[in-house]
């Protein structure tokens, strides 16, 4: 298979699931009863509507929306807007879709990257150094330390250190830098450190007593020598766990980071547009995910010749 291949291939199959994911959201939110408008419609009960000012008020909602329709014509209509990605515009804000999904998303990787690196690195490392030091004290703590982060709930933990950092202080005196920056990426950082310190563990383990590693100590080889051939064996499926978590991040760890601190990042919008019904917004969040998943495929099947020689992915 060809480098061309590859790619015509992975982008494929990205489009089937765009469509068939997108499809299935659309049917939830079109076939199922819109919340949105059954509190409208509570709250001009309570103001002592009567039946036809309850039917005018329902239908300049669904008008408004473009859901008065015929449901095929609103799924193609949807559908063809997404491919060309003229996303609209927000059905509760106004503002276009596109700029809006692609703001939140560039504010969500301002905390997400950067523990993706620290995560990536200090779980790499401490797995290694546990892996090569297997009766090490220091290995045993950091192991427990690694898993107990990676168990305490993010909201609970992020609330702790809002109380410990400010206390009781006005809002005013809330430094962005740290708000806003340093805490999302600590708990972010958390979240990921155990799962990688447990697969970094556990692969550098299958590989620590391997013959060529045994060698390699026999030609007096230093640490540093041996935890670099153990880390090149066990690159691919480290990698493989890297892309596996960092779309698990997206769809979900923001949620609870960005409504703690109140990020204006793509999971809170997300969260806003499912709470109003907003199917635009939806729609391109949705599509931004799944970009994310075709670009992250084509990249580990990319990686793996370079990470071990021994791989072929038919592209040489």
């Amino acid at each position: 298979m060809t480098l061309l291949r590859l790619f015509a291939k992975r982008i494929a199959l990205g489009l089937v699931a765009a469509w068939a994911v997108l499809t299935s959201v659309f049917a939830m939110f079109t076939l199922t009863d819109d919340w949105v408008l059954a509190g409208q419609e509570g709250l001009l009960r309570f103001a002592g509507a009567d039946e036809a000012e309850l039917e005018a008020a329902r239908e300049e909602y669904l008008a408004a929306r473009g859901f008065d329709r015929p449901l095929r014509e609103q799924y193609v209509d949807w559908m063809g807007d997404m491919v060309l990605l003229d996303w609209g515009d927000s059905l509760a804000t106004g503002e276009a879709v596109f700029p809006l999904v692609v703001g939140a998303a560039s504010r969500t990787a301002l905390y997400v990257l950067p523990a993706l690196a620290l995560g990536i690195a200090l779980g790499t490392l401490g797995g290694l150094y546990v892996a090569l030091n297997p009766d090490s004290r220091l290995a045993g703590g950091g192991l427990a330390s690694a898993y107990l982060l990676f168990a305490l709930p993010n909201f609970w933990v992020g609330g702790l250190l809002f109380s410990l950092t400010w206390g009781e202080e006005p809002a005013a005196s809330y430094s962005p830098l740290v708000f806003e920056h340093a805490l999302p990426i600590l708990l972010t950082t958390t979240t990921l450190l155990g799962g990688y310190v447990s697969y970094s563990r556990a692969h550098s383990l299958e590989y620590a007593s391997a013959e060529f590693v045994t060698l390699v100590k026999a030609k007096g080889a230093g640490r540093l020598r041996v935890a670099t051939h153990v880390v090149r064996n066990a690159a691919i499926p480290l990698f493989s766990m890297l892309f596996t978590e960092a779309l698990a991040l997206l769809v979900l760890a923001v949620f609870v980071i960005e409504t703690l601190f109140g990020i204006e990042g793509f999971g809170l919008l997300l969260l806003e547009a499912v709470h109003q019904r907003d199917l635009p917004v939806i729609l391109g969040s949705t599509i931004v995910i799944i970009g994310v998943g075709v670009v992250g495929n084509i990249l580990q099947d990319l990686s793996y010749t370079v990470l071990d020689p021994r791989v072929d992915t038919g592209t040489r």
